[in-house]
């Protein structure tokens, strides 16, 4: 028997990248590879998505050991954006059967990555806010995604709409003056909100990007403005309840609960959405221990990979992924 560990690859797709990585069990990353996006959900068309994730598969195999060759691999994780439903996973199965036929596997939503990536025993919940949201959660017997039960406005997205609102109704005098208007003004280049308002809306004008405002309602809030530090503690409160309801789902009562937080919005050098999020958490799982993931979720999703072999993820196998350092713009959103 070859004491040569076992390889495995992880694939973590979402909206804005898909990144592949290659590693043997013990945690030494081999190879990597990225392409677009690969939410089914999200990408131009299934077929353009399923293209996205075997693109960056195929590269980590090929910059690993010179060729795309799946049967060189013990197992794959692919944690997939887009991933929500019975369907959606056979979805996957079928494609992934016509690639890879034969190909050790294992599906789930993306956000099990970041779990996997923050709370290396791959059980607790894991909250990530990017330009949308999302809930993942994972217990003892089963796991959860909350996907379309997500009915509260998350996101950066969504930060940048409730403070679009709150100028105009600020303009209008209905609520009190917010900093955010002279922000949204100097950032969107308008003089005065009826101007920013008719461009947003009226036909061929520009609406603006919401979420390109999340750091201005991030940057609002911590310099004490009520009305952004409302819409901050607002999404707060929101993703701690289904924080609660996902553990519910999974069985995780009873005891301390780790729940990771992720995504460029919570993870964000401001951290007012993320105290936001704690300081509910304390209020509707008290016992919830908040770790803010240090690594990229594709580490996570190799992790899920070695854990199928392995078990578990030994510490110094995650510590060892955990250090690997990748360039810069392997990971840039």
């Amino acid at each position: 028997m070859s004491d040569t560990p076992a390889l495995v690859l992880g694939v973590d797709a979402g909206n804005s990248k898909t990144v592949a990585v290659v590693a043997d069990t013990d945690g030494r990353v081999l190879g990597f590879g990225r392409s677009g996006n690969g939410d089914i959900y999200g990408a131009v068309s299934e077929q353009a998505a399923v293209s996205a994730v075997v693109a960056a598969a195929e590269a980590a195999m090929t910059a690993a050991y010179g060729a795309a060759d799946h049967t060189r691999l013990g197992h794959a994780a692919f944690c997939l954006a887009g991933l929500d439903w019975v369907s959606d996973h056979e979805f996957w199965e079928a494609q992934l059967d016509r690639h890879w036929p034969g190909l050790s596997r294992t599906l789930h939503n993306d956000g099990f990555a970041l779990l996997r990536a923050g709370e290396p025993t791959g059980l607790g919940v894991a909250l990530s806010v990017g330009t949308g949201g999302a809930v993942v959660a994972r217990g003892p017997e089963r796991e959860w995604t909350a996907s379309f039960w997500l009915t509260d406005p998350l996101g950066g997205g969504e930060l940048g709409k409730a403070a679009f609102a709150a100028v105009i109704r600020a303009d209008l005098g209905i609520e009190p003056a917010t900093c955010l208007t002279s922000m949204l003004l100097a950032h969107l280049g308008y003089d005065d909100v009826a101007a920013m308002l008719e461009d947003g809306t009226r036909r061929g004008g520009r609406p603006p990007t919401y979420a390109a405002l999340a750091r201005d309602v991030l940057d609002a809030a911590r310099r004490g403005d009520a009305v952004a530090q409302r819409i901050v503690a607002g999404q707060g409160r929101s993703l701690a309840r289904y924080a609660r309801a996902a553990c519910a789902r999974v069985g995780l009562t009873g005891g301390a609960t780790s729940v990771v937080l992720g995504g460029s919005v919570l993870s964000s050098e401001n951290p007012a959405l993320r105290d936001a999020t704690v300081a509910a958490l304390a209020d509707e799982l008290p016992d919830a221990h908040a770790v803010l993931s240090p690594r990229s979720p594709v580490v996570g999703a190799v992790a899920e990979a070695i854990a199928e072999i392995r078990g578990s993820v030994p510490p110094e196998v995650a510590t060892r992924l955990a250090d690997h350092r990748f360039p810069p713009e392997f990971l840039l959103t």
